[in-house]
């Protein structure tokens, strides 16, 4: 299953935007970065985590430039929470603002096509965890994490990643991390993912 495709030159361009408002922020490894009702957050430096509000569930790594916040001021819920995984540099528009400055710049159909992309991310997901038994989403989620470029994939620990992402117990996702490097489908060095091969469809 392909990944899709992050749209950085729309994200470079409604970025740009803003380069001269207001103040940037830093937010340190491990800590919160805000996504404050009414505001839009644009982080531009650094790895961050989304993950579900409620228990922490891990929703994706990411990297910088990104755009969040756009569809929940649009409804005025707040199902995710945002950490630093590295130091993050980061600015909040307000929302009104952020739609203003779209509109003037015309650039609503970069705008678009972020907010598809994360859907489209969120349909991945889903299509990834939902209804499959243990063994598919492991191998789902190492697929995944076997598409991502080379300097990400450094900074994930397989089983951590595996485990926050499906709430699967480590037993459980060690066990078959093991069978799957006994039998060469996989190669794991220092906990992070070096190498995989086909997976099968079963185990």
């Amino acid at each position: 299953m392909v990944i899709p495709q992050k749209p950085l030159a729309e994200i470079y361009r409604l970025s740009d935007i803003f380069n001269g408002y207001g103040n940037w922020y830093r937010a340190e490894k491990n800590t919160s970065i805000p996504t404050r009702e009414g505001f839009v957050c644009i982080i531009r430096g650094g790895l961050f985590s989304v993950l579900r509000k409620s228990d922490r569930l891990l929703i994706e790594k990411c990297s910088a430039p990104s755009i969040l916040g756009v569809a929940r001021n649009l409804n005025n819920k707040n199902y995710f929470r945002i950490q630093a995984d590295a130091e993050c540099h980061y600015q909040l528009i307000p929302f009104d603002k952020f739609l203003s400055e779209i509109e003037n710049h015309q650039c609503q159909p970069q705008l678009y096509k972020v907010l598809a992309w994360s859907i489209d991310l969120l349909c991945h997901r889903e299509e990834l965890l939902l209804g499959h038994n243990s063994y598919l989403m492991i191998k789902g989620n190492l697929v995944t994490l076997a598409a991502m470029d080379e300097f990400m994939r450094n900074k994930i620990n397989v089983a951590d990643y595996i485990v926050k992402r499906t709430n699967l117990s480590r037993s459980m996702v060690m066990k078959t991390l093991s069978q799957l490097r006994h039998d060469n489908y996989v190669e794991i060095s220092k906990g992070k993912l070096t190498g995989l091969r086909t997976l099968p469809e079963s185990l």
